[in-house]
């Protein structure tokens, strides 16, 4: 399966490295890469997140051959309204029609409902977003209480930890309960 893990200007980092890591350990577990994660950017090289680390991308928006299974979109400290990101909003309301399953953490939802994807739907956020989500996208119905939110292949999550526990849901759809507990076992050894 083909994972995009999207990179922007500002992106909280361990919104990315969080879910990495479960398919990470799921591709080692299993002996063969199941889960093939792309660094997907807007421009090609190096996108700086918001603690000013910058991260290559492996591909970049304009260039993308690769249709995608998972597509993941981390939140950011400060997404401002309006045009910021356009390229990413207008690649995901087009390829979020397509793929096979849309996640966001935190406050990307922010980023989904500007796509469009999430009118009609349930998404959660980070709590300090939930009321910015509600005011701006009307359409979309946000679920404040809830930590990792599933509505058909749109999914969504409040924060690290639960981007951690939504990418370990999207494992345990593809490849059962167990096998899911396997990877919680595993990680939480080596911490």
């Amino acid at each position: 399966m083909h994972v995009a893990m999207m990179l922007y200007a500002g992106f909280r980092l361990l919104e990315i490295t969080g879910p990495m890591d479960v398919f990470h350990e799921a591709n080692r577990l299993w002996g063969a890469t199941l889960y093939e994660q792309h660094l997907v950017g807007p421009f090609p090289g190096p996108v700086v997140c918001s603690n000013g680390v910058a991260v290559g991308t492996t591909e970049c928006l304009l260039d993308l051959r690769t249709s995608f299974d998972i597509v993941v979109v981390p939140g950011s400290p400060v997404i401002s309204p309006g045009d910021e990101h356009g390229a990413l909003v207008d690649w995901l309301s087009v390829t979020g029609r397509r793929v096979r399953r849309l996640a966001s953490v935190s406050n990307g939802a922010l980023l989904i409902a500007r796509a469009g994807l999430a009118d009609h739907r349930s998404l959660t956020t980070h709590r300090r977003d939930a009321q910015r989500l509600s005011s701006e996208y009307p359409l979309v119905h946000v679920m404040r209480n809830q930590r990792c939110l599933r509505d058909g292949n749109l999914y969504s999550s409040h924060g690290v930890s639960d981007g951690i526990q939504m990418a370990l849901a999207l494992i345990r759809e593809d490849l059962g309960e167990a096998f899911a507990s396997s990877i919680t076992m595993s990680l939480s050894r080596q911490s």
